[in-house]
């Protein structure tokens, strides 16, 4: 948060010195005016917004008799903070203070093995907009350049590049003057992935035609949808035309417009892409966050939990974004509450805890569900050599306190104050004094029901401080009994439900 308001504050002078309308950065970023403006990795959901890439890149194909496709190699992990600084400088008059304290910040976030000193090198890549918009100003340069080499006919998306030309030596000429310009910042063009198409391979690399196709259904799919008529014959045609797209070699952009179907099928409820997934998971990590979006929007039944299982058991699932995102399908997924399954993802919790840092965590969000007390604690205490050094690890278990508050407190308030973790007490503080309170006020309850639009996933974090709260007997009756009342009616899942009025008030 402190770090995205010290960009906020810079960012008006950053943008007033963009050379260029054709290169973005994030998702609040304005809304494109045309397809010029868009890059095939834009952040707005990218499902909207491919289409109209495509258009652009038809248009580079249509006009031009050679598109590029480049990017800088490992780009957030070279930037130089002290160069970056230096640039920033130069876009404005701003604060020193301000500075020296942004790029304190800046170094507080970047990792450093062990106790070696910082290496001056790496911006934070995290899921917001500060580092983005910083790393983005670093390469106006760039744009200059390309504006200037291309007449503007190029798309820049933070470190992907990609523009138009009429013959291999004007490509290469451009490429190769990139390639000092990035020198002069201590970066380099990925020669590996960079492709010099001609207008045909341009069409094959791209697919525009299938996404075109996959453009004109999806707009037709959603005038039905809004206006409640049958899909059924909208959904043959899919099927039949993701076929076909099957026996296409699986080269360029192959695993975008795959990540179309997946993006369709949501819409249509459709699950003739289940059989795939096993094979895509494991061996396409590309697709892996549009096969969560999908199984998540279709809910919950055994053939997927037991695809999930498997990938989440097996040595593929090894990165902490796939550890994560695939614990959070199991928590999101509704599942009765008297169902096998609720046990088989107890078992999986303390089956998989072993296995890496976070798998703790991911085994922590299953048991914080699926799990009763006493067994969650038991995950926390086999585990204490894992988590008792960790600031980090430790805040995860002090958020979990409300499945164990009753017997077990003292010795995780005792744990945390004997190997120093004040954050972690303070998470304990906070959960205290909601518990605590003796009034719900507007924003506590608000926030409690988790707003007042529809609700698909109720948050297990928001779960866990409504149980804190029934569970204080000391609090006046009319307080808990109110919060039940307006939370469960917000509610969709059995588990939770369960659990909520099973509390005695």
């Amino acid at each position: 948060m402190v770090l995205q308001t010290i960009v906020e504050t810079l960012s008006p002078l950053i943008k007033d010195a963009q050379p260029s309308e054709r290169a973005y950065y994030s998702r609040s970023h304005k809304q494109p005016k045309k397809e010029s403006d868009i890059d095939e990795t834009f952040p707005y959901p990218w499902w909207e917004l491919w289409p109209a890439f495509q258009k652009r890149i038809y248009e580079f194909t249509s006009t031009f008799d050679y598109v590029v496709v480049t990017d800088i190699a490992n780009y957030f992990d070279n930037v130089s903070l002290a160069g970056l600084r230096n640039v920033i400088s130069s876009y404005g008059h701003f604060e020193e203070c301000l500075l020296d304290f942004l790029f304190f910040i800046l170094e507080a976030f970047v990792w450093r093995p062990d106790y070696l000193p910082l290496s001056g090198y790496g911006l934070p890549q995290v899921d917001f907009d500060a580092p983005r918009l910083l790393a983005f100003a670093f390469l106006f340069e760039i744009d200059k350049f390309l504006e200037r080499e291309t007449s503007g006919n190029f798309v820049r998306w933070m470190d992907d590049i990609d523009f138009g030309v009429n013959d291999i030596e004007q490509a290469k000429k451009i490429l190769r003057g990139l390639d000092e310009i990035l020198l002069t910042r201590g970066l380099r063009l990925n020669m590996g992935k960079t492709k010099i198409l001609s207008s045909s391979d341009a069409r094959k690399y791209f697919l525009p035609d299938e996404n075109r196709y996959l453009t004109i259904i999806t707009n037709r799919i959603d005038r039905l949808i809004a206006s409640k008529n049958n899909i059924k014959e909208e959904k043959r045609k899919i099927r039949l035309r993701f076929k076909k797209f099957l026996k296409k070699d699986r080269v360029g952009r192959w695993e975008k417009i795959y990540a179309r179907y997946f993006t369709i099928s949501c819409k249509t409820k459709d699950i003739y892409l289940e059989k795939y997934v096993p094979d895509l998971l494991d061996n396409h990590p590309g697709l892996r966050n549009n096969i969560y979006r999908y199984y998540t929007n279709l809910g919950y039944n055994k053939k997927r939990f037991n695809h999930l299982i498997a990938f989440f058991k097996g040595y593929h699932c090894s990165d902490d974004s796939s550890i994560f995102a695939t614990a959070k399908v199991f928590v999101d997924w509704q599942i009765k509450a008297g169902s096998a399954r609720r046990q088989d993802l107890v078992n999986l919790a303390f089956e998989t805890v072993a296995k890496s840092l976070p798998n703790f965590i991911a085994s922590l969000w299953l048991l914080a569900k699926y799990g009763s007390g006493e067994e969650l604690f038991t995950l926390v205490e086999n585990n204490i050599n894992k988590w008792h050094h960790s600031n980090f690890l430790s805040r995860q278990v002090a958020a979990i306190v409300p499945k164990v508050r009753k017997d077990k407190i003292d010795f995780l308030k005792r744990t945390f104050t004997e190997h120093g973790q004040v954050d972690s007490l303070r998470v304990i503080e906070n959960l205290d004094e909601l518990r605590n309170n003796q009034s719900l006020s507007k924003d506590v309850l608000l926030y409690l029901k988790h707003g007042s639009d529809p609700i698909k996933v109720y948050p297990l974090a928001k779960f866990l401080i409504v149980i804190d709260i029934l569970n204080n007997q000391t609090l006046d009756s009319s307080i808990r009994q109110q919060l039940r009342n307006e939370v469960v009616t917000r509610i969709n899942d059995p588990v939770y439900i369960k659990e909520i009025n099973c509390i005695k008030i």
